[in-house]
């Protein structure tokens, strides 16, 4: 069993974006799929998808995303009648090489999600995203 405290520092290492989906308009199907695809993610381990750097040999994740749907995951083999309430964005700062290049990287992918799926950027807490959220999330990688 995990104890309380490793659940808060794991907590507090984690960086967490949300694209949400407009009411009544979830992400669907292929055109989640090429939106996905289109960031240069790949789909991997736990049936979600890693952008992994492209400089990297040892093919670890800078940031990881998943369903905002339970269980989180995706089944490409039914991906025709899959959809989702959003997609959640999500490193652990501790396990990238360049914490600030990786959230850059991360925030920019939100970004491209957000804009080709026509869905809107939250924080972990879903909150709305906005730069006081942003320098939250760049204080906690000192």
């Amino acid at each position: 069993m995990i104890s309380d405290t490793h659940d808060t520092s794991l907590m507090q290492d984690l960086i967490i974006i949300s694209v949400v989906a407009r009411p009544n308009q979830p992400f669907a199907s292929y055109d989640l799929l090429q939106a996905i695809s289109a960031t240069g993610m790949q789909f991997g381990a736990m049936n979600i998808f890693h952008y992994y750097s492209p400089a990297s040999m040892d093919k670890k994740p800078l940031f990881s995303l998943a369903s905002a749907t339970e269980p989180g995951e995706f089944d490409l083999n039914q991906m025709g009648n899959f959809s989702c309430s959003g997609l959640i964005l999500f490193m652990n700062i501790q396990q990238v090489p360049d914490k600030r290049k990786a959230f850059t990287l991360m925030l920019e992918t939100a970004e491209q999600l957000a804009e080709d799926l026509q869905g809107e950027l939250r924080s972990g807490t879903r909150n709305p995203w906005n730069e006081a959220i942003k320098q939250q999330y760049l204080d906690k990688m000192v």
